[in-house]
C-alpha cells in the first residue's frame, strides 16, 4: 500500500479552551501511559509508503521531548517516509521551544501549525488561551529561525470579541511571512465555558457571521491568501497537502483517542475517550468500523469535494462511481436554478458568495423527501 497519510492525535493540554470540543486533557502525567499505547498501535499497523503525516491534538507541543522523540522514531521504523511531501505539526505559541522545533526538523517535519485563534490579548484570556499575541510572535520567529519556511496560523471567527477586533486579527495575520491561514467557525455548545458570554454580549446571527467571513475572504485574497477550501486559505502552491488528502478521498491510517482512519475502503474510530484507548486491548481498539460501498464513497466525494473552490468533476462522478449527480440529487436542478450551485462544463461547485452557507446547501442536495 503506497502514498496514504498518517493522522496522530495527541490529546495533551496545558489548559483546557473555553471552547474545546475534542478530545484533551490537562493530565500530563498520563503522557507516558498513552505514548506507550500510541506506539504499539503504530507498530501494529502494516507499514507502508507514506506522503503526509499529520500530528494534531491537543497540544502535541505540550509534550516532554523524550515522548516526542519516541513517536517520531516509531514513525521513521514503521513507515517508508522517503516520498513523504508534507509533516505538519500543530504547536501552541506558549509551549513551543527552540529544542521542540529543532527536534521536529531533525526527524523530517517541514510545517508548522500554530493555534493563534486572535492577535487580541483580551480575546486569547478571554477565552482561556495561555499565550498573547507576542508570545505568539516569539514562537513564529522561532519556527523561522530553525528553518521552518510553511507555517499556517488558526483563526476563529465568531470569538468573543467585536466585529472590529476580529478583522483587526486578519489584517494583522496576513501581514506576516504566513504560507497558510485557517479560519474556523466557533461552535458554541451550551455546556461550553464560553457560551453565556457570547450570547449575552456577543450574539452575532448568521447574517453577521458570513458578512465577517466575506469580509476576512477579502482581506486574505489582497494579501494573496486564496481560499481552497471553506476554512482554508493559502500562499500559491502552500495548500495543505494532508487535508486535501481528506477531502480527494485518500487512504490514511488514524493512530491515538479519537483519531479516524480511512484505509482498504473501511472507516473507523478509535475509542473516543482517554480511558477507553488506553484500557482497550489492541486486538479491539477500533470502536467503530464501517465498511464503504461504491454509492457511499460516490456520496462522500460529493458531500466532501463541494467544500473545496473547485467543486467536483461529474465525469470523474460517472467514471469511477457510475454515479449520475443529477438522477441521485433530486434538489440540484433547484440548487442550480437558484445559484446556489454552478454548474461549468463538467464540473459543479458552490459560488464564491454562497460559499459560507455550504453546510446549509449540501442539507438541501441531500434531503431527495
Amino acid at each position: 500500500m503506497n502514498n496514504v497519510g498518517i493522522y496522530i492525535h495527541i490529546p495533551f493540554c496545558k489548559a483546557r479552551c473555553g471552547y474545546c470540543t475534542f478530545c484533551s486533557t490537562t493530565d500530563l502525567f498520563l503522557q507516558d501511559q498513552y505514548f506507550d499505547k500510541l506506539i504499539e498501535q503504530i507498530n501494529a499497523s502494516r507499514g507502508g509508503k507514506i506522503s503526509t503525516i499529520f500530528i494534531g491534538g491537543g497540544t502535541p507541543s505540550s509534550v516532554s521531548l523524550t515522548n516526542t522523540t519516541r513517536l517520531l522514531q516509531a514513525l521513521h521504523a514503521k513507515f517508508d517516509l522517503t516520498n513523504l511531501a508534507e509533516f505538519t505539526v500543530e504547536c501552541n505559541p506558549e509551549s513551543t521551544t527552540t529544542e521542540y522545533l529543532a527536534l521536529l526538523k531533525q526527524y523530517g517535519v517541514n510545517r508548522i501549525s500554530f493555534g493563534l485563534q486572535s492577535v487580541n490579548d483580551s480575546t486569547l484570556k478571554r477565552i482561556g488561551r495561555l499565550h498573547n499575541y507576542k508570545v505568539f510572535l516569539q514562537a513564529f520567529d522561532c519556527a523561522r529561525q530553525v528553518g521552518f519556511t510553511n507555517i499556517n496560523a488558526d483563526l476563529i471567527i465568531g470569538l468573543p470579541e467585536s466585529k472590529q477586533e476580529f478583522i483587526h486579527s486578519v489584517q494583522t495575520v496576513c501581514t506576516l511571512p504566513l504560507t497558510h491561514i485557517s479560519m474556523y467557525a466557533l461552535e458554541l455548545y451550551p455546556n461550553s465555558p464560553i457560551y453565556n458570554l457570547c450570547k449575552s454580549q456577543y450574539n452575532f446571527d448568521d447574517d453577521t457571521l458570513a458578512d465577517m467571513y466575506d469580509q476576512a475572504v477579502e482581506v486574505m485574497s489582497s494579501h494573496g491568501f486564496d481560499r481552497y477550501e471553506i476554512s482554508n486559505f493559502a500562499k500559491s502552491g502552500y495548500p495543505c497537502k494532508h487535508n486535501l488528502s481528506y477531502w480527494q478521498q485518500c487512504q490514511y491510517f488514524g493512530f491515538g483517542v479519537s483519531a479516524c482512519g480511512f484505509i482498504d475502503d473501511v472507516r473507523y474510530t478509535n475509542p473516543k475517550t482517554l480511558q477507553g484507548y488506553l484500557q482497550t486491548p489492541m486486538h479491539q481498539l477500533i470502536e467503530v468500523e464501517e465498511r464503504l460501498s461504491t454509492f457511499d464513497k460516490a456520496v462522500e466525494y460529493v458531500m466532501l469535494g463541494l467544500r473545496l473552490t473547485q467543486g467536483i468533476d461529474l465525469d470523474y462522478l460517472q467514471r469511477q462511481f457510475d454515479f449520475n449527480f443529477f438522477n441521485q440529487f433530486h434538489n440540484s436542478k433547484f440548487l442550480l436554478s437558484r445559484g446556489l450551485l454552478v454548474q461549468q462544463d463538467n464540473r459543479i461547485f458552490i459560488p464564491p458568495e454562497h460559499i459560507y452557507v455550504t453546510n446549509s446547501i449540501l442539507v438541501t442536495l441531500f434531503d431527495n423527501d
